[in-house]
This record gives structure tokens, sequence and C-alpha cells, in this order.
């Protein structure tokens, strides 16, 4: 059995509180359409800087795209990627999002990344911040889970710094909870 929510269920809490781009203090998130879902994957993009696109995000990016195709635009946001791009340049210089609806329990998976020149700088915990702020908008979400290889300190600094709770371990990740 799915332990997520049913899409169906969300019903017009979605349109509602829609917003598909975020503000934040040195950055703007902006949820990806379809079509610049499938730029991404057929490598015709020019919005996002190359180093975000490894083999990993792109299968996801591939796993994203045909969720999309299965259900209605309002529900794309919480399907897709969010370009994360720096205000300054103008430029993508990550991605972040959900990795599917909420679970039964109102509970979030979220996935990021930050080009290997940006990182160090702060971005991902300022990208992370404001998506908890999207998320936070929606009644049936309580909350974002992570889950991130033990080696990989930049991304839990980012988690701790906004208030993720480790909760234990699942295979090689370190799982970790925020509750609204």
């Amino acid at each position: 059995m799915d332990d997520r929510a049913d899409i169906k269920s969300f019903g017009m809490e979605i349109k509602e509180h829609m917003n598909q781009s975020i503000e934040c203090e040195r950055l703007i998130l902006k949820s990806l359409s379809l079509k610049e879902m499938e730029q991404i994957q057929n490598g015709s993009q020019d919005f996002l800087e190359k180093s975000v696109l490894t083999r990993v995000i792109m299968s996801a990016v591939a796993h994203k795209i045909e969720q999309m195709h299965m259900v209605q635009a309002e529900v794309y946001p919480w399907l897709n990627y969010w370009l994360i791009t720096e205000k300054k340049s103008g430029f993508g210089i990550g991605l972040i999002g959900s990795k599917n609806l909420p679970d039964l329990e109102g509970y979030v998976e979220i996935g990021y990344i930050i080009a290997r020149g940006f990182r160090g700088r702060g971005y991902m915990t300022e990208a992370l911040e404001g998506f908890l702020d999207w998320l936070y908008e929606y009644p049936f979400c309580n909350g974002a889970r992570l889950l991130i290889r033990s080696a990989n300190t930049p991304s839990i600094r980012a988690a701790e710094k906004c208030d993720f709770q480790y909760e234990g371990m699942q295979d090689i990740y370190k799982v970790y909870r925020y509750l609204f």
C-alpha cells in the first residue's frame, strides 16, 4: 500500500495556497514548469549551472517528469524541482523540491543541490528556509524529512541550521525531521 496521501484529497487547498515563486534575501525560488523540466532532461536548458546536473539529479528529473504527466498542473510544485536563482547574477545555482506529496502523516521528503561554485555561502540554508515557509502554508503538510548521506556534512549543517532534528539512520542515510 502506498504511504502517500491521495492527490485528489488535497482538493482546492492546493489552488488556494499556490505560490510558484518564493523570494528570499539573496535568492528567488521558482517552481519549474513541465517544459522547463523537459529542457533539463533533454539538455537544452540554459538557466541552470551545469554542475547541478549529476547522474542522480538527472534520474530524479526523469522520475518527476513521469509524475507530472499523470497529474493536473496545480500539483506540479509538489512534484517538480524549484530553481534556486541567485538574485545578484540572475542565474540558476541549484534545485530544491519535495520528492513527492506528503505521506499519510503529512510529512514530505525534500531533496536539494547547490552548484559547486556556490557552496559554503549559506545559500542552501536560505533556500531550505524559504521552501519550508512555502510548505507551511499548506494545512495538510505537517513537516518535512531529509535523508542525508553521513559524509555530506554541508547538507547536514544546512539541515541543522534550519532546525531539522536528527532521528536516526535509514540504510546509509541520516534521517532528519522538521515539524511545523
